[in-house]
């Protein structure tokens, strides 16, 4: 939903983190790169009341200062006037991994309430940094969902959204050349500050043209095998490649539902973070013709995407056995498992249920849903299929397992 006054987007997190932060509670908000983390953080700053502090660790100035004297945290806190706890805004806390312990001492003596954001979880996982566990949450900022885009209402914008994404920076503008500018440069960045000033892997060309492979691959399980030899590296290499994606927050991973006894594969399934910034990282462009060639796989990650960001920590597996029997995604919930099929058809049939009819068979399901692009949904003996627009309504509505 846009908020006409400021150009921005009223983000569901909002009220989430405000929330913790009334009670009192840290959190550490992860997200790539342009996803409105600084943005959000920034007015639940604004808005708070407390006496406050913060440092934005992107700018060199303020990257010094705390790499050189952590415990400046500690004497600002305690020079500020009025009660404590003291609210502490720190932009880009991978970049200043080392100031976690002083984090801790503050927050266990009730000094501060920590409000930070990352783009990156790899430099802190090195070095082992203290994750502040049991004081501090982690919270996930992913690209705007359906709703704060107002695309549920507006469903004849959807090839735009296959086009060009999510982000907010690409949502905003209104030319579709300043859209694919924007998108272009997003790879070129990420392998600039966060591969290559990182010193991340020694053969930057190398891991570019991974890159691009990995964006043509995204929304299967690759062979990396193939992949090694089409790069000239190891095996071993690809699948470290992959494991940068993964903690640069760039793929999300999707393990496979079941057991070997169900003879379910093995292999785990990637998706980049974002639909516009895997078009242009795979090199495709965002003219209508990749409509025509990707539309299924464009389909199949919006709605992936969609289901990870509503849903996160739900919609974890997917089911495919070595028959090619195939669920898309499976969401579960306290009391309700809920699998998905996905199809950018628009005249589905009984077939299409397939994979959902085996898994019915291994697993209790509450529903079975097959997401399409049909105007009203319709009944079939394997299950339902609905109009994407309407996926957060039948999962509201579904009921739990008795």
């Amino acid at each position: 939903m846009y908020i006409n006054e400021s150009d921005t987007f009223n983000r569901d997190k909002y009220l989430i983190l405000k929330d913790k932060l009334d009670k009192k509670e840290s959190f550490l908000l992860f997200g790539p790169r342009q996803t409105g983390k600084s943005t959000l953080l920034e007015q639940l700053f604004a808005d708070s009341k407390k006496s406050k502090i913060s440092f934005y660790c992107q700018l060199p100035s303020d990257r010094q200062i705390l790499e050189n004297d952590a415990e400046i945290i500690k004497r600002r806190v305690e020079a500020l006037p009025g009660p404590k706890p003291v609210l502490v805004f720190i932009d880009e806390i991978q970049k200043v991994p080392h100031i976690m312990d002083v984090l801790q001492y503050l927050i266990d003596h009730r000094l501060i309430i920590l409000m930070a954001s990352g783009s990156s979880a790899r430099k802190m996982k090195k070095i082992s940094t203290n994750w502040l566990p049991g004081r501090v949450s982690l919270q996930h900022l992913f690209p705007l969902t359906w709703d704060e885009v107002g695309l549920t209402h507006i469903p004849q914008h959807l090839n735009r959204h296959l086009l060009y994404g999510f982000l907010p920076g690409i949502c905003r503008l209104s030319e579709n050349s300043q859209k694919e500018e924007k998108l272009r440069s997003y790879a070129h960045l990420y392998l600039e500050e966060e591969i290559r000033m990182e010193a991340v892997v020694r053969e930057l060309p190398r891991f570019a043209k991974f890159l691009q492979l990995a964006a043509l691959e995204s929304g299967t399980s690759p062979n990396f095998s193939k992949l090694a030899s089409q790069i000239g590296v190891t095996h071993p290499t690809v699948r470290e490649y992959f494991q940068i994606l993964e903690d640069t927050l760039i793929l999300h991973r999707l393990n496979p539902m079941g057991n070997s006894r169900n003879k379910v594969l093995g292999k785990p399934k990637y998706y980049f973070f974002d639909i516009g910034v895997r078009n242009a990282a795979a090199h495709v462009g965002h003219s209508e013709g990749i409509l025509i060639l990707e539309h299924g796989k464009l389909f199949e990650h919006f709605i992936v995407l969609e289901c990870l960001a509503r849903y996160t920590g739900k919609a974890r597996f997917f089911y495919w056995t070595d028959h090619k029997t195939e669920v898309d995604l499976v969401l579960e919930f306290a009391e309700k498992k809920v699998a998905i099929e996905i199809k950018s058809t628009n005249k589905p049939n009984a077939a299409d249920f397939k994979g959902l009819q085996a898994l019915g068979k291994k697993t209790r399901l509450t529903q079975k849903l097959l997401i399409c692009r049909v105007n009203e949904p319709q009944k079939f003996d394997g299950g339902l299929a609905i109009p994407w627009y309407k996926l957060h309504y039948f999962i509201s509505h579904t009921r739990a397992l008795k």
